[in-house]
C-alpha cells in the first residue's frame, strides 16, 4: 500500500510542494543560515529570536483568523489569489531576513526585522493551510503518507544545501516561495483533486476534539520550551553535527511513521504513548548533558516531536470525518493552537533562562519538564483510534458537491443503479461516497455496523473495487 491519489501527477506535484514549504521553514529558521552577523536587530530583551519569535506569532494569529472564517462554514475565497498573496509575502519576508538587503541598501534596521518576522509568519500560515486542504482531501491514511514523505524530502533537502555557501542557500531559499506558488497553481487549483467547495458541514460542528488538541497544544509547548532551552549553546541547532543528526532523525521519524501508518496500522496509543512521548522524555533527560549525549538529546526529541506531528494531521482528518466537523477547519485550529503553544512555550523558557542567569539551572528546568511529560502521559485519557481508521478515505467535509454547496445525490444513484445496487447498498452506497465512516452511516440508517460491513462489502464486489477511495475515483470518472 503506497502512495495513491487520483493522477500520478498530483502525487508528485503535492509531494514536492508541501515538501519545498516545510524545507523553507527549516532553513529559515533551523540553524543560523539567516541569523545576522551582528546578532539581533530588535534589541528587546523579553522577545528571544526576534525573527522566529515575530513569524511564529503572525503565523499562529493567521490560523487562527482562518480557523474564525471555516467556523462560520465559508469557502476560502479564491484559492489562487490566497496562494499568490501568501508567495509574495513570504518571497519579500525571506529577502528582508536575507544578507541581500545590506548589499542592495546598506545596513538594515530593526524595522527590516520585524517585516521579515511578520511578512514570513504571514504568508507561511497562508501557504501551510492551502497545503493543508490539499493534504486533508486525501483522506486519513494518505494525509499521513504524503506528510511524512514531504517531511523526509524537506530534511534531505536541508541537509544537502547545508553544504553549499551561505548566500547560496539564502538565493535558492529566496525562490521556494515561488516554486510553491508554481506547483499549487499548476496542479491543485484546477481541480485535479477533489477539494471542498465550501465547508457548510462545519457549521453544526460538535465542537473540537477536546483530547487531540491537548495533545498538540501538550507537544507545541514542549517543543517550544525545548528550542528555547537549547538556546544556553547557541540554539538547538547551532553547530553543523547536531542540525545533520536532528534532519536525519526527522527522516528517521517519517520513514518509520509510514510504516506504521500504511504497512502495519498501528492503532494511535502505540503510536503516541509508546513511541512519541518517551522520546520526548528522553530528550530532555539528556539536554542538560554535553557531547554525545547531547546529540542524543537532539536525536530523540526530533524524532519524537517529527513523529507526532505527522499522526496529529491524521488525527484532525479522522476525527472530522467521525464526528461531521469541517476537516479543514478543524486543521486550523489544530495547527493556530499548536503554533501558539510553541511561541508561548519558546518565549517563556528562553526569558527564564535570560532573566534567571546565571542562577538558572537547566538540569532542574530539565527535570521539570521530564517530570511534565510524565503526568501528560499517565493523567491523558488517550484516543480512541483503531487500526481500521487509517484506511485511506475522502474525510466527510471534502465530498463532491455542485458549485451551490448541495450534495448531487440523484447523479450518484444514477451510477448505483448502473451497478446494480439493491435499494439498501444504494443507501449504503450514497453515505460512502461522502465520506462516511462505517460506524456513521451505521448511525444514519439505524442498523449495526456488522450490517454496514456486509452492504460495503457487495458493493465493493459490484463496482470491482477494493477501498472507499477507489470507490470515489471509479464513480467521479463515470460522472
Amino acid at each position: 500500500m503506497g502512495l495513491s491519489v487520483l493522477d500520478g501527477k498530483v502525487v508528485w506535484r503535492v509531494l514536492v510542494g508541501n515538501a519545498v514549504h516545510v524545507a523553507w521553514g527549516w532553513l529559515m529558521f533551523t540553524g543560523s543560515l539567516f541569523a545576522t552577523p551582528t546578532g539581533n536587530l530588535v534589541d528587546f530583551a523579553l522577545l528571544p529570536d526576534p525573527l522566529y519569535t515575530l513569524s511564529l506569532g503572525a503565523n499562529a494569529l493567521v490560523l487562527t483568523g482562518f480557523a474564525t472564517w471555516y467556523k462560520g462554514g465559508r469557502a476560502l475565497f479564491k484559492r489562487e489569489g490566497v496562494a499568490v498573496v501568501a508567495a509574495l509575502l513570504m518571497f519579500l519576508g525571506t529577502f528582508l531576513a536575507s544578507r541581500y538587503v545590506s548589499v542592495l541598501f546598506g545596513n538594515p534596521t530593526a524595522l527590516v526585522e520585524v517585516m521579515a518576522g511578520l511578512l514570513t509568519g504571514a504568508g507561511a500560515g497562508m501557504f501551510l493551510l492551502l497545503w493543508g486542504e490539499t493534504l486533508v482531501a486525501l483522506g486519513t491514511r494518505d494525509c499521513a503518507v504524503y506528510f511524512a514523505a514531504s517531511s523526509g524530502l524537506a530534511a534531505l533537502a536541508h541537509i544537502a544545501l547545508g553544504l553549499l555557501p551561505i548566500g547560496w542557500v539564502q538565493v535558492l531559499v529566496l525562490a521556494f516561495p515561488l516554486m510553491e506558488l508554481v506547483l499549487y497553481r499548476s496542479q491543485v487549483s484546477r481541480g485535479m483533486l477533489l477539494l471542498s467547495r465550501t465547508n457548510h458541514e462545519g457549521q453544526d460542528s460538535p465542537g473540537l476534539p477536546k483530547d487531540v488538541l491537548a495533545l498538540g497544544l501538550f507537544f507545541g509547548f514542549s517543543f517550544g520550551a525545548m528550542r528555547g532551552f537549547a538556546a544556553t549553546d547557541g540554539g538547538p541547532d547551532a553547530d553543523g553535527v547536531r542540525l545533520v543528526v536532528g534532519m536525519a532523525f526527522v527522516m528517521a521519524a517519517c520513514v518509520w511513521a509510514y510504516f506504521a501508518v500504511s504497512r502495519r496500522k498501528e492503532d494511535f496509543g502505540s503510536l503516541a504513548y509508546r513511541i512519541a512521548l518517551p522520546l520526548v522524555a528522553l530528550g530532555f533527560l539528556l539536554l542538560p548533558l554535553s557531547g554525545a549525549w547531547s546529540l542524543a538529546g537532539t536525536a530523540a526529541y526530533r524524532f519524537g516531536y517529527e513523529y507526532i506531528y505527522i499522526v496529529l494531521w491524521s488525527l484532525w482528518v479522522f476525527f472530522a470525518g467521525r464526528e461531521g466537523a469541517s476537516s479543514v477547519w478543524l486543521v486550523a485550529c489544530g495547527l493556530a493552537s499548536m503554533q501558539a503553544s510553541k511561541l508561548v512555550g519558546f518565549v517563556l523558557s528562553a526569558d527564564a533562562m535570560s532573566l534567571m542567569a546565571p542562577t538558572f539551572d537547566l538540569q532542574i528546568a530539565s527535570g521539570l519538564a521530564l517530570f511534565g511529560t510524565v503526568l501528560f502521559a499517565v493523567f491523558s485519557k488517550g484516543i480512541a483510534f483503531s487500526a481500521e481508521g487509517w484506511e485511506g478515505v475522502r474525510p466527510a467535509s471534502e465530498t463532491p458537491v455542485h458549485e451551490d454547496g448541495v450534495f448531487p445525490e440523484q447523479s450518484y444513484k444514477a451510477a448505483a443503479e448502473r451497478f446494480a445496487l439493491s435499494p439498501r447498498e444504494t443507501d449504503v452506497f450514497l453515505l460512502l461516497i461522502r465520506g462516511y465512516s462505517r460506524a456513521r452511516i451505521a448511525k444514519e440508517l439505524v442498523v449495526t455496523e456488522e450490517t454496514v460491513k456486509s452492504h460495503v462489502k457487495g458493493i465493493y464486489q459490484k463496482t470491482g473495487v477494493h477501498t472507499k477511495q477507489d470507490l470515489i475515483d471509479t464513480v467521479e470518472r463515470l460522472r
